[in-house]
């Protein structure tokens, strides 16, 4: 055994999951005899042999977090405020680390590096030399209230959520697509897209929304209401979905 869980250190994160802070029994690769890791949810989650680890605050800043199915083993590291979840493997030589979010069935693997504000998931696999620091792995998780949460950082409030676009304005409560002049929003009303795209692509036919500032085109932001029933997938920082509620502009 190279390290422990502490029950006396917990924390739950936000889906419900009770994590145990860990502490290492040897002293292993870079980690010293006693010393404090991040959080776990159980040991199947980290290896107990080669030098596998994950850091807490006694070494950087932040607290790494590795639950669910996920595992992490070889030499690899998951530090600062990563998180690896889901079904998500990270082994050999590989670091996760800064914001990065590991997850699905995703496998980071080799000596490839994930860090930054990056996101890894679905069936991705990282390998090799491979340096990700920022941007999103296409691909969405059948789960989209997780989704949302680990690409936008939104939470659905009673199987629906707010999120935003940029239109043009035609008149006061009245706005048009920025990519088709045709199809309008107007407040109040349910904007709907007649024949969408239900497949997995990111970009193609469908109300695209996303945080109020991911846009760049169009002259004017609303806030719309989407049902997660209505949602076709979450991937590349934005939601496709079938149709919204459009709430009205908003001002920045």
């Amino acid at each position: 055994m190279k390290y422990k869980l502490l029950s006396t250190d917990t924390k739950v994160n936000i889906f419900g999951v009770t994590l145990f802070r860990i502490q290492a029994l040897i002293a292993f690769g870079n980690v010293s005899k006693d010393e404090l890791g991040g959080y776990i949810e159980k040991e199947g989650n980290l290896d107990q042999s080669g030098d596998a680890w994950v850091s807490g605050e006694a070494q950087v800043s932040g607290d790494a977090r590795v639950y669910g199915n996920a595992w992490v083993s070889g030499n690899a590291q998951v530090s600062g405020d990563a998180w690896v979840s889901g079904n998500a493997w990270v082994s050999g030589n590989a670091q996760v680390s800064g914001d990065a979010r590991v997850y699905g069935n995703a496998r980071v693997y080799g000596d490839a590096r994930v860090y930054g504000n990056a996101q890894v998931y679905g069936n991705a696999q990282v390998s090799g030399n491979a340096r990700i620091f920022y941007g999103f792995v296409k691909l969405s998780l059948k789960d989209k209230s997780y989704s949302l949460m680990a690409q936008l950082g939104v939470a659905l409030v009673k199987d629906e959520v707010t999120l935003y676009k940029r239109v043009n304005k035609i008149s006061k409560g009245k706005y048009s697509s920025c990519h088709d002049s045709n199809f309008i929003y107007e407040d109040g009303k349910i904007a709907k897209v007649k024949d969408p795209d239900m497949s997995e692509q990111s970009c193609s036919t469908g109300i695209h929304l996303s945080t109020a500032l991911y846009w760049e085109s169009g002259d004017t932001l609303i806030a719309c209401k989407v049902k997660e029933k209505d949602i076709i997938t979450v991937q590349e920082g934005k939601v496709r979905c079938k149709q919204c509620l459009v709430i009205g502009e908003v001002k920045l």
